[in-house]
C-alpha cells in the first residue's frame, strides 16, 4: 500500500491533529491524501475498516470514479498529509506508471477484503 517516495519533499502538504475529521462520507471528493507521517483510520458506517500508514494513501475512488466519499477519514495521529488533486492525479498515473500500479493495487487489496468479507 505504499507509493514510489515522490512525495518526500512535498511544499504542499498539510497537517492534521490526531482525532481531527479529514472527510466524511458523502463528502464530495477534489483530493486523494499521500501520507507522509502518522496514521489514518478509515471507517465506513461507523467501522473501522483501515488504518493507512506512512507512504500510504486514501481518498482515491473520489478521483477514478468522481463520486462522493464513501468512507470517513480521521487521523489517529498527528499526520502530514500531501493532497493530490485530480489534474495531479491524471498527470501522475499517465506520466510515472508505478504510481498508476500501485494504486491499482490498493484498489484490488481493499477489494479483496471486501469480497471476502474482512470489512
Amino acid at each position: 500500500m505504499k507509493i514510489p517516495n515522490i512525495f518526500e519533499d512535498e511544499t504542499k502538504a498539510v497537517s492534521f491533529a490526531a482525532g481531527v475529521t479529514i472527510f466524511s462520507s458523502g463528502d464530495q471528493g477534489e483530493a486523494m491524501f499521500v501520507i507522509q507521517s502518522g496514521q489514518v483510520e478509515l471507517s465506513v458506517k461507523g467501522k473501522v475498516v483501515e488504518t493507512v500508514g506512512e507512504d500510504g494513501f486514501f481518498g482515491e475512488m473520489a478521483l477514478i470514479e468522481d463520486g462522493p466519499r464513501t468512507a470517513t477519514a480521521v487521523a489517529k495521529s498527528d499526520c502530514v498529509l500531501v493532497p493530490i488533486n485530480r489534474q495531479r492525479f491524471e498527470f501522475m498515473v499517465h506520466e510515472v506508471p508505478q504510481f498508476a500500479v500501485e494504486v491499482m493495487r490498493v484498489l484490488s487489496r481493499r477489494l479483496r477484503r471486501l469480497d471476502d468479507g474482512v470489512v
